[in-house]
């Protein structure tokens, strides 16, 4: 039979583990919002509505589609396999809003970047990377606002990122024209 004290003791060493554990995901997001370096991608967006979930924008990157990356400095058959790929990714020269560009791709994390790259963590599935910033959630009202945009001038249309050191993302906002959503 235990002490009293080591049962007290265990319950709130496990709850303490637990909400640790919980804390964990949103905390990730939190420093990556905090620390991460601002992008811009273009994107290319699907709009479906979810009755569970509410509206959202379903988002595929242009930098992210296989066509996208066969072209890149380090693409090779093997990359083809699903796994964690890494892609680096360039300021656009004059505006720093303008959509960067992927510039190389490889299975190993860059060990060095040019000043002002960017590299990205995603997870190649054999078609696409995908970043896990794939869905944008959107209030009922500034969805109605955001559908004529997206199908008036779906060139415009970007997201905004931000990249930790890592190579972790987290979406911060959508672009359309000269508006944020």
């Amino acid at each position: 039979m235990s002490p009293p004290f080591l049962k007290g003791s265990l319950f709130w060493l496990a709850l303490v583990l637990q909400v640790g554990l919980v804390g964990l995901v949103p905390a990730r997001k939190a420093l990556t919002l905090a620390t991460g370096s601002p992008i811009y991608l273009q994107i290319a967006p699907l709009d479906p509505y979810d009755p569970l979930r509410g509206r959202y924008v379903a988002l595929s990157y242009t930098v992210a589609q296989l066509s996208t990356l066969e072209k890149l400095p380090g693409w090779s058959p093997e990359l083809a396999k699903p796994g964690i790929l890494y892609l680096r990714l360039a300021p656009p020269a004059g505006d720093p809003a303008r959509p960067w560009q992927a510039i190389a791709i490889s299975r190993d994390r860059p060990r060095e970047l040019r000043p002002g790259e960017v590299v990205l963590q995603g997870w190649f599935d054999g078609r696409q990377l995908r970043f896990g910033i794939e869905e944008f959630f959107i209030p009922e009202a500034l969805g109605d606002d955001l559908e004529p945009e997206i199908r008036r001038n779906p060139e415009t249309l970007r997201a905004e990122v931000k990249v930790d050191p890592w190579g972790q993302a987290a979406l911060v906002g959508l672009w359309a024209g000269k508006r944020r959503y």
